[in-house]
């Protein structure tokens, strides 16, 4: 099972000399009450990073919203303008009078043992001119003793728990006034105006849960709706363009609709268009442990690494309503799985963990030790299992056959972590190895290697890494007699280039004879000048990726050095002595010696 012991990542300490708060990141509302934001603003100081402004306005809506009453909204108000808010609060037709079917509906979110009855009086006490709704002013005059009477907490209280009521849809039949009920219940900051934040909702839900494609829909939404061209949605426009869109619903599936709407209760913190960094990131999860509510969370392309994700996990794990987890293109490796593990399997709740674009999903981590024990019957746990699985190596080939026909470098490539370890272990403690060593180590694989240990030694072969045979540079840059692993890694690659275009020459070797020839004439001789050149046109002609190498790589391996013979310095033509011309089964002989000695 994924150890559930977390990895101690070191606090930074704060940096007292820079201000990581700037004042212009204390937008309106950032110290209300139960603030969201004076957690987040310690915690970027504690860590040492500044203040991000999207995370910011994030936190200030998602603090309203939590709010049990908007103190926001009355803050700076008079008597008199509190009572003309809750008025246009009632108000939800915008007729410019309350009916009685509003005054239950806001009566029954008040006190649900409200009848009609007790309304009904109320509404014959406020209609002074008896035409049976109450106007503005008729409202205003039957509150003002009520209002003067109060002191101002007590009044303050009364008019919050009104504009924070939200009256129930079955009070309301005409379809009109459902919408005008569904429009109060998404418009949360109580602007009489739906923006992009607030049209989200909608848009998110299990089918298609990612907050970026949820905005981009409500952005399209919005457009279609806001006929004016404000901006933003208002009442009018919403009831208006909504009515018709499901203008082809019965009355049961058009109610059923609206309570859809209604009963909505998803909340995403969508950070990916933040570029928070890793300790940007690390900075908003007191804020995030501290909301019990929230559904929705995407991290994506914050700069999240393996330590990042052990952070996450010790701050949310168990957390009661988080469905919705985006990480995607962050680089998180083989670590950072484990503890998402470890996350998902004591997280319930989450239905979708988006990963795609890690590094342990595109081969660059080493997944292949990792055995995780998850619930089979969840999706999201089956999901993060099959992605490791596909990217888990292979056992090494251990049949004659597989091995003859292995592309080798790209076996070398996969496994390069294990090579890597290979080096290290010969290297020991200086982390540099000679000749000596490196043949010496070769020749003592472990098991692991198993049959392909001598293909490995035949192609790591020390005396071309280190430039002692014929046409081979060294791959000790610095001279010091010993080889790095980076060095050791250019070695590597030169290797495989190597492999790579003379593998290609004795596959097309037909196609090969006739360049030949073509570029030798009536002599039927080339040297290797000649051929170099000839080829090289030829290449620029064709695609590079026609033959699989370029014409520098070609180069650096067809060349005189290498058909040179040691001991009499001369190019090896054996039947002209030293005029450097090569038939062509002189050179596909020699082509062919290079390639089968590895």
């Amino acid at each position: 099972r994924a150890s559930r012991s977390m990895t101690v990542v070191p606090v930074s300490p704060p940096v007292a000399s820079t201000d990581f708060v700037p004042g212009k990141k204390k937008i309106p509302g950032w110290d209300g009450k139960d603030s969201l934001c004076e957690v987040y603003f310690e915690t970027c100081k504690r860590l040492g990073c500044t203040a991000n402004s999207e995370v910011v306005r994030q936190l200030v809506r998602r603090a309203r919203l939590l709010a049990p009453l908007p103190t926001w909204r009355v803050a700076g108000k008079s008597r008199l303008e509190m009572l003309h808010m809750a008025f246009d609060h009632m108000d939800l037709d915008g007729s410019g009078t309350l009916s009685v079917s509003e005054l239950v509906g806001f009566a029954r979110g008040l006190h649900p043992i409200k009848v009609h009855g007790d309304v009904r009086v109320m509404l014959r006490q406020m209609d002074s001119d008896g035409d049976r709704v109450i106007s503005r002013d008729e409202y205003v005059r039957a509150m003002r003793p009520i209002s003067d009477s109060l002191v101002i907490e007590e009044f303050t209280q009364g008019i919050l728990e009104t504009l924070s009521s939200k009256p129930p849809l079955g009070d309301f039949e005409t379809r009109e006034s459902k919408l005008a009920v569904v429009f109060r219940h998404l418009d949360v900051d109580g602007s009489n105006s739906l923006d992009v934040d607030e049209l989200i909702a909608i848009f998110m839900d299990d089918a298609e849960p990612d907050p970026a494609l949820a905005r981009k829909n409500a952005k399209a939404q919005l457009d279609w709706l806001d006929t004016d061209s404000n901006g933003v949605v208002s009442q009018p426009e919403f009831v208006q363009a909504t009515n018709f869109m499901y203008a082809y619903m019965t009355d049961e599936d058009f109610h059923n609709q609206c309570a859809e709407m209604v009963n909505t209760k998803t909340h995403a913190y969508d950070f990916s268009r933040a570029f928070l960094g890793p300790k940007g990131a690390e900075a908003v999860l007191p804020v995030l442990a501290l909301d019990k509510t929230f559904t929705h969370l995407s991290l994506r392309g914050c700069g999240l690494r393996n330590a990042g994700c052990a952070l996450i996990s010790e701050a949310l794990r168990g957390h009661p309503t988080l469905r919705y987890l985006d990480i995607g293109n962050n680089p998180v490796s083989a670590g950072g799985a484990r503890e998402l593990a470890v996350l998902v399997s004591d997280t319930k709740s989450i239905r979708d963990l988006r990963f795609d674009g890690t590094h342990f999903t595109r081969g660059f981590s080493d997944v292949s030790s990792i055995d995780l024990e998850l619930d089979e019957t969840r999706v999201t746990a089956e999901l993060l299992r099959a992605a490791l699985a596909r990217n888990r190596l292979p056992p090494t080939p251990n049949i004659v056959e597989q091995i003859s026909n292995m592309d080798f470098p790209k076996f070398l490539y996969t496994r390069r972590h294990e090579v890597k370890k290979l080096f290290l272990s010969i290297a020991g403690e200086t982390g540099k190895v000679s000749f000596r060593e490196l043949e010496e180590g070769l020749g003592t694989l472990s098991e692991e290697w198993s049959r392909v240990s001598e293909h490995l030694k035949k192609f790591i072969n020390p005396r071309r890494v280190f430039g002692l045979e014929d046409g081979t540079e060294t791959a000790d840059l610095d001279g010091d007699g010993m080889l790095s692993y980076a060095e050791f890694t250019r070695a590597l690659h030169t290797e495989g280039t190597r492999v790579a275009v003379l593998g290609a020459c004795v596959q097309r070797r037909v196609q090969l004879k006739v360049i030949f020839y073509a570029l030798a004439g009536e002599s039927g001789r080339l040297t290797l000048g000649e051929f170099a050149n000839g080829v090289e046109r030829v290449l620029l002609e064709q695609a590079d990726d026609h033959w699989g190498f370029s014409v520098e790589e070609m180069r650096g391996v067809i060349n005189a050095e290498v058909f040179r013979d040691a001991s009499t310095d001369e190019i090896l033509d054996h039947e002209h002595g030293t005029d450097n011309a090569l038939s062509w089964g002189e050179f596909y002989a020699r082509l062919v010696g290079l390639a089968e000695r590895g």
